[in-house]
């Protein structure tokens, strides 16, 4: 290969590494590419579960499918690279030719019964990903009809170990993320209370179980239309409240909106963009909600974002404790209590004591 089709190859296999951080289809064109680039002509995935006893091959490979189904049901238990990549660091390759030998897998009876019959030849292998008892490996082979791959396609696999190994680790934060926000959101859809996530111009962006079941009552006091959410006899101040909480007068404010004695009152709240229920946006939102039906002090926590500590000052203050008083119940200074006092300010878009306490006590009310 000249430098120039190396170089171009290069940035190729480099741009398609990254492409798989956020689209888990993009793996297989990678592998794909990774395998004609590399002078090889097969390759997959293994997901190597430990206390299986055994690896479990993804469907993203171009190998025959009987070649993988082989592996996992027998050939495993006598593969020799299992001795070499269990104990090898991640980012490391496993060479066959060169870590284990030409002589040796000649005479290996796992060479002998299970690659040459499948037409493979060699097998280079790179540790992914690793944990206590599972790893990910990249496996590249050639098979018998090809020759070795030359120096500079071993350079070239060598030199994208670094992207495919970043790839791999963005790859799985990014899937730890989606897995975290799948669960907030069904925490959040399966939430008593009914719960509406929505812009500043009142368009809803989320709405959960309760909030769709009492839409659907005949005489609900809400109901949506063309996407915004609306009042059915107190739409102005809703929709003033609504402009509130999405700071539209250059401050964010939570407010209450009185209904029927049924129903109770509805909050407005101002929703950072950091909150956890708010990570899908990543934007300020407004939450609107009926907190009647659920238990107080854990709503409150879900819809600030409090943490243990700004949680128990918070009911020190609903039962009219003073800041002195918060600090000797709860045995820290008073430097702390006012630490934690701003955090629930800011974190409730209140500014004064009487403020906060007003509106704990009403979601502990309700």
């Amino acid at each position: 290969m000249h430098e120039k089709d190396i170089a171009n190859r290069y940035e190729r296999l480099v741009g398609l590494s990254y492409e798989c951080v956020l689209d888990q289809d993009a793996w297989l064109p990678l592998l794909r590419a990774l395998v004609d680039d590399c002078g090889r002509q097969m390759g997959a995935l293994l997901f190597w579960d430990q206390r299986e006893n055994g690896p479990r091959a993804s469907e993203l490979n171009l190998c025959d499918p009987a070649v993988i189904s082989g592996y996992n049901r027998e050939f495993h238990a006598i593969d020799p690279s299992r001795g070499f990549m269990l104990n090898r660091p991640v980012g490391d390759w496993y060479h066959d030719a060169r870590d284990y030998g030409l002589a040796q897998i000649a005479r290996d009876p796992y060479y002998q019964e299970f690659h040459r019959p499948h037409g493979m030849l060699n097998v280079s292998c790179l540790k992914l990903h690793e944990q206590a008892e599972s790893g990910i490996y990249l496996s590249v082979l050639t098979s018998l009809d090809a020759p070795y791959p030359g120096q500079n396609e071993q350079r070239l696999l060598q030199r994208l170990s670094p992207h495919l190994l970043r790839a791999a680790r963005m790859f799985e934060q990014v899937n730890g993320l989606r897995r975290e926000l799948a669960t907030r959101d069904l925490l959040l859809d399966l939430h008593p209370a009914p719960l509406w996530l929505l812009d500043g111009d009142a368009r809803v962006l989320f709405c959960n179980q309760a909030a769709q079941a009492l839409l659907a009552q005949p005489r609900a006091p809400l109901l949506e239309r063309f996407g915004r959410l609306l009042g059915r006899a107190c739409n102005t101040g809703l929709q003033a409240l609504i402009r509130q909480a999405a700071g539209q007068d250059g401050k964010r404010r939570a407010g209450w909106l009185r209904l029927d004695a049924a129903e109770g009152e509805l909050l407005v709240a101002p929703v950072a963009a950091e909150a956890a229920y708010n990570r899908a946006f990543q934007r300020p939102l407004v939450l609107l909600t009926l907190p009647r039906q659920a238990a107080s002090g854990s709503l409150l926590a879900e819809l600030f974002g409090l943490t243990p500590a700004e949680r128990r000052l918070s009911e020190l203050l609903v039962q009219g404790l003073t800041v002195d008083e918060c600090a000797q119940h709860l045995q820290v200074s008073i430097n702390t209590i006012r630490t934690q006092l701003r955090a629930l300010f800011r974190k409730t878009h209140t500014r004064r004591q009487s403020e906060l306490v007003n509106l704990l006590a009403r979601l502990g009310k309700a």
